[in-house]
């Protein structure tokens, strides 16, 4: 017997439903395959028909105006160099990550007295930052005075063992700043130079007193009357004082290239 062709479109479609049936997974996944296939055909038809090229135009030298431009650069280095734009005399000194020699620097730059000609403006911006960085309440009342006094490795009452790297005197006020660029703090020293700060304080009558700690990493567990500050802190201070005319002086220059050289400390 021979079969007719509808009576085999019809035992195809039985053995297709029986496939379904028996394999359902496997037939779901051809027809998710099946539709993929024609998604990824039709985008990259319309990519092909109706995306153009994209061409990356062509770029020609201008050797002429090139050669000029780097003979321009050469006169202008030149010029620096000549008229001193590129000198940093703390590099030339040596200053480096030296903390006995910056502790000297920054105490000329702090002194009202110092012969760069600002007076107390590198002070009192710093004192300013303080306050902006803490909102304290004390740093408020803080009274340098017309003639406050700095000292380097400051002995309080003649104690050698506990040597602060600055310390400022002034109206109502002692303040004392340790300086730490690569060496560790020694054991509770902090806590001693708060302690020794009050007492230095009690003594001259003045009723505030502070350690400001300066250092790029925050002390832990940093005891009460001390404020940390950063070098770039510092550095900021600095040029926020001789932002102006001041600027264009030799001091403000020198002030400016040692803010440059303590802002690399980190």
């Amino acid at each position: 017997m021979t079969l007719q062709q509808p009576g085999l479109d019809r035992i195809a479609r039985f053995l297709d439903q029986l496939q379904i049936t028996l394999h359902p997974q496997e037939k779901m996944a051809q027809a998710r395959t099946t539709r993929l296939s024609a998604l990824f055909d039709a985008i990259a038809a319309f990519r092909r028909d109706k995306v153009p090229a994209h061409r990356v135009p062509e770029r020609t030298l201008d050797t002429a105006r090139f050669s000029s431009f780097l003979a321009n650069l050469r006169s202008g280095l030149a010029s620096s160099r000549h008229d001193g734009s590129l000198l940093n005399v703390w590099s030339i000194a040596g200053l480096n990550r030296n903390e006995v020699r910056t502790s000297a620097v920054l105490a000329w730059v702090l002194d009202c007295n110092g012969s760069h000609g600002f007076g107390s403006a590198v002070l009192e911006a710093l004192l300013k930052r303080m306050q902006d960085m803490t909102d304290s309440d004390e740093l408020k009342r803080v009274m340098l005075g017309g003639h406050y006094r700095v000292s380097v490795e400051h002995s309080s009452f003649g104690e050698r063992d506990n040597r602060v790297d600055l310390a400022i005197e002034g109206a109502n006020c002692v303040i004392f700043i340790e300086v730490k660029i690569d060496a560790p703090e020694g054991r509770d020293q902090l806590g001693r130079y708060t302690a020794l700060v009050k007492r230095r304080a009690m003594a001259l009558h003045k009723p505030l007193s502070l350690v400001l700690y300066l250092n790029n990493a925050c002390p832990p567990n940093p005891p009460e009357g001390l404020i940390w500050m950063t070098w770039r802190d510092v550095a900021r201070a600095i040029l926020a004082a001789v932002s102006g005319p001041g600027e264009r002086t030799v001091s403000g220059a020198v002030l400016k290239q040692f803010a440059a050289h303590i802002s690399r400390l980190h």
